[in-house]
């Protein structure tokens, strides 16, 4: 991973339309990169004279920003290719979600979930129904929360 490299994808997901294919650890490793280099800029700092003067200090500073600002243009773009996409496939309408890293898959299908059951609360209403709030079809026994969650309420 490098700076490069991130603004090569943000560069492709800004020209199409469609979601870029990028590894599941995706953001994870730019997270390992810009350790990185906080890492490699306190070891610069500390061997520097002047660490608010020095060079190489302020470059690795300037590649930390250029790396955190990227990667939210990466994830700004592609988050409405998400909502997009969820819309298409809560109506049953063919996506391709291949190429998402794994906290996009999530939130893809938190995404078309929430849509769903949002639909059937309102064709319900318009039915004359009462359709299910969303707090109504939450757990509500102690045995379908996770344990350690039900442990940690407690």
């Amino acid at each position: 991973m490098n700076l490069d490299e991130l603004q090569s994808i943000r560069d492709r997901e800004r020209q199409s339309d469609s979601l870029q294919q990028l590894r599941e650890s995706f953001y994870q490793d730019v997270g390992e990169f810009v350790q990185t280099l906080r890492g490699e800029r306190e070891a610069a700092a500390e061997r520097a004279d002047d660490p608010f003067d020095a060079p190489e200090v302020n470059r690795l500073t300037d590649d930390i920003d250029t790396a955190e600002q990227t990667v939210e243009a990466i994830y700004e773009r592609r988050v409405g290719k998400l909502v997009k996409m969820a819309s298409f496939a809560a109506a049953d309408m063919p996506t391709e979600d291949d190429g998402l890293t794994t906290e996009e898959r999530a939130l893809f299908e938190s995404m078309v979930g929430d849509i769903e059951q949002n639909r059937e609360r309102v064709f319900a209403a318009l039915d004359g129904e009462d359709a299910p709030t969303p707090a109504e079809s939450a757990p509500s026994s102690e045995e379908e929360v996770p344990a350690d969650t039900a442990a940690d309420a407690a």
